[in-house]
């Protein structure tokens, strides 16, 4: 698509956002209840204060019981037609009547508030008028009705209620729009705050959610760790395995990406499609590690945009911007955007960051902040782990060319490599890196002070290694099924971009494989794992 046009059509769509939140005609009328309790004893909490993040509107306190009710205002939407100088346009069930003055094609399309297309259709009407079915997969969605009639586009807010679609006035472009702001009224995130308990936020996940289990911890004063001197590892078995459908005949899954929304861990991860011999990614989600097995993948190539080749996702929430970011590799480093990182098909069109001076092979790009600047380190197979900058004022826009910061041998420094914040510490970071190894893939790792500080040995090589065969073992009753400890992260309490990883309880998602497998990189059939600390 026409760069321009699309910025064009997603300026008039989110103006529209603007228009219908100005009026206070509430597409996203939401209704939530539930009880809060405390974390520890299970206890009902009164006295909680309950709003809605970045916004003044909406508040309540629980009840004696720990209950708790909110709720926007009911939506004041009620045409079932519309009325323009140019045509005429009315919703009956799911089917869309056009009459204009005189017969000529008309380019009708749907949009989400975040410029996605959900639905497009052209018409050329006969006797003046016209008949399309709408998509029936749109109800209970916010979304907007765009009509281009040869050079004159115009752009129609909907809503649907519970007797049936509505449709409204067209609005003009002249304004703009936060689209964070507009996606939040969609999915509020709830705040819970109370003295001596920390404070929790959770998203709403429909429009009327009821009975929400809420949990408040106390706030007692976090313990912290050292970093392991002598880390040791037990390993999971299989916890995300191939699952081929009728288009995509599997060879692996891996090089995972992880993070914890609304109470799901979130997985993003690669697989190798050998029906178009294409690198692509799946998604998956679970509450808890025992349930990823039996998860059927969602395939991201089914996402406008989405196919083609992109593998080595990386999923985190940038915090300044409230908006959730997926990087990969196409080879350049490439990202999409949502405010709903556990569906799917809500990421943006994808986009390049633009970065210059990149090596031949560029792969795995791994994304970290500071409070001032916004790094990227990628590898590329030749020894070498690189790195690039922006400021996080500037992100994602105006990444420098790549330096060099660390060089070794590939049985050492190879790919994979993924960077942390220690917690409890003022300035330490964790960079772990993977390496071919002596006995399989094997992770090393290397400390430093900032970002950009030096890195000092921890635990480099086969024989002393962050993760690996030396230092995995296998419970009983698992099989041993892998002696790689390949392109993984670790897991961390808060997505967003600081990255940051608790010494206290340490886990290493991971890929790993059959001892013995061999052939064809992109037949190697990788598997996915969790490493755990032992203490």
């Amino acid at each position: 698509m026409n760069s321009k046009l699309y910025r064009r059509r997603n300026n008039h769509v989110l103006t529209a956002c603007a228009v219908m939140l100005a009026a206070s005609m509430n597409v996203y009328s939401w209704s939530v209840s539930g009880t809060v309790k405390n974390n520890s004893t299970g206890a009902a909490l009164s006295g909680v204060a309950v709003s809605v993040k970045d916004s003044t509107k909406y508040s309540t306190t629980t009840d004696a019981s720990g209950n708790f009710k909110l709720e926007s205002s009911v939506g004041v939407i009620k045409n079932h037609s519309i009325v323009t100088s140019t045509y005429s346009l009315k919703v009956k069930n799911n089917d869309l009547f056009i009459t204009v003055p005189q017969n000529g094609m008309l380019e009708l399309a749907i949009f989400n508030c975040s410029g996605r297309s959900l639905w497009s259709s052209k018409v050329t009407t006969t006797d003046k008028s016209a008949k399309l079915q709408l998509p029936s997969t749109l109800s209970h969605t916010a979304a907007y009705l765009q009509v281009k009639q040869a050079n004159a586009t115009k752009i129609h807010s909907l809503a649907w209620t519970s007797d049936g679609l509505h449709i409204g006035p067209s609005s003009g472009a002249s304004q703009s729009v936060n689209q964070v702001t507009a996606a939040a009224m969609a999915n509020p995130t709830l705040v819970f705050k109370k003295t001596d308990f920390r404070d929790t936020s959770i998203t709403m996940s429909s429009e009327t959610m009821t009975n929400m289990a809420v949990s408040m911890t106390p706030s007692t004063p976090d313990a912290t760790c050292a970093l392991p001197t002598n880390p040791k590892w037990t390993s999971s078995g299989i916890l995300v395995n191939i699952k081929p459908d009728s288009k995509h005949n599997m060879a692996s899954v891996k090089d995972p990406t992880i993070q914890k929304y609304n109470g799901n861990w979130l997985i993003y991860c690669t697989i190798y499609n050998k029906t178009n011999s294409t690198w692509s990614m799946q998604f998956i989600k679970f509450a808890d590690f025992s349930q990823a097995a039996a998860q059927t993948p969602f395939f991201m190539d089914q996402v406008p945009g989405f196919s083609g080749y992109k593998c080595a996702p990386e999923l985190f929430y940038f915090e300044p911007k409230k908006i959730w970011y997926l990087i990969w590799q196409q080879q350049p480093p490439a990202y999409s955007t949502t405010t709903t990182p556990d569906n799917p098909s809500s990421w943006s069109s994808p986009k390049q960051f633009g970065v210059s001076g990149l090596p031949s092979l560029p792969i795995d790009y791994f994304p970290i902040a500071d409070a001032t600047n916004f790094y990227l380190f990628f590898t590329g197979d030749d020894g070498k782990v690189y790195r690039c900058k922006t400021t996080v004022a500037n992100f994602p826009n105006g990444f420098s060319s790549p330096v060099v910061v660390k060089s070794g041998d590939k049985s050492v420094i190879f790919e994979g490599s993924c960077h942390f914040k220690v917690k409890g510490t003022t300035n330490t970071y964790l960079h772990l890196v993977e390496g071919m190894g002596g006995t399989g893939r094997v992770y090393s790792a290397w400390t430093s002070e900032g970002i950009e500080g030096t890195w000092k040995d921890y635990r480099v090589g086969t024989n002393t290694p962050f993760a690996g065969k030396n230092n995995v073992t296998f419970p009983a009753g698992v099989t041993d099924w892998s002696d790689d400890v390949s392109h993984g992260e670790l897991l961390r309490d808060n997505p967003n971009q600081e990255q940051i990883i608790d010494p206290c309880n340490l886990q290493f998602l991971y890929q790993g494989m059959a001892p013995g497998s061999g052939g064809a990189y992109e037949n190697l059939p990788y598997r996915i794992g969790l490493l755990t600390l032992q203490k």
